[in-house]
């Protein structure tokens, strides 16, 4: 069974983990006051996004993992669309994070 895994299969774990510490490192932070905030909303916010960034990461570990057939997002990519969705929500929620920081 350990020849039929999918190349991508662990790459999609290290990345849905280190995702995972991100959110829990930012959570920390904000739950300890390590953090000066500025806006303390949009630091939530962005730590929320985060992790809805690392929850993604999962799923796509997950779709690769169960060898789940995507032919309905063939078009736009298959399960890579799950990666640019969790890049794009990580990317998104640190840049939100660093807003209310700063």
């Amino acid at each position: 069974m350990d020849a039929e895994r999918s190349p991508e299969l662990r790459p999609a774990i290290v990345l849905a983990a280190v995702a995972f510490v991100v959110f829990g490192l930012l959570l920390t932070g904000l739950l300890t006051h390590t953090f000066r905030l500025d806006d303390k909303v949009a630091a939530w916010v962005g730590a929320a996004l985060v992790g809805v960034g690392a929850l993604v990461f999962a799923g796509w570990a997950a779709v690769l993992g169960r060898h789940v057939d995507m032919a309905w997002a063939r078009r736009a990519g298959g399960d890579l669309l799950l990666v640019a969705l969790a890049v794009a929500l990580a990317v998104t929620g640190l840049a939100t994070f660093a807003a209310g920081v700063i």
